[in-house]
């Protein structure tokens, strides 16, 4: 309990917002989509998992509006029958990039496990859900908006660093 107070007092403090799903989700789902849709340069989004019909849309949105979306998804994730990602990579202004985690000593591959957007340099989004129905109405999890420019030119530092690290993901348009 004193945990999430102080999530909470950190949030209402710095100005953040958070919402604990299931509880939360569908005002979470409308704000994320809310910010995606009236975005006005570009997203950067880096997700394990990406299967929220209504947050593509609101990419798709932003996307015919000029506004340049990036996204570094899980490789294998990226290939399951539900992802979003094979649909986003055929469209226009869409730049998907597909990455693993590190390798395993058995040659297994980890996960690229970050969930996390940048709005226009003005908006970080992170948390512990994926852009799935189950992460907004099913599970336990979170979702924090931060609008501080320190944490968002580190994750910025960062989803370059997992960028460099990406391959190319184009399918035929």
């Amino acid at each position: 309990m004193k945990k999430i107070i102080l999530i909470l007092l950190t949030a209402f403090l710095f100005g953040n917002e958070i919402y604990f799903m299931p509880h939360d989700g569908k005002h979470a789902e409308k704000r994320l989509f809310y910010l995606f849709s009236h975005a006005k340069k570009e997203i950067k989004i880096t997700m394990y998992t990406f299967t929220n019909k209504l947050l593509a849309k609101a990419l798709k949105i932003a996307a015919k509006k000029g506004v340049k979306v990036i996204i570094i998804a899980d490789k294998k994730e990226a290939k399951y029958k539900n992802s979003i990602i094979p649909s986003l990579a055929k469209l226009k202004n869409f730049h998907i990039y597909l990455l693993s985690g590190k390798s395993y000593k058995n040659g297994e591959k980890a996960k690229m496990h970050v969930k996390a957007a940048i709005i226009d340099n003005n908006y970080l989004i992170t948390g512990s859900a994926n852009y799935s129905y189950s992460a907004f109405y099913k599970n336990y999890e979170y979702i924090m908006i931060n609008t501080d420019k320190y944490l968002i030119a580190n994750f910025n530092a960062f989803f370059n660093h997992l960028k460099i690290l990406s391959v190319n993901y184009r399918l035929s348009r």
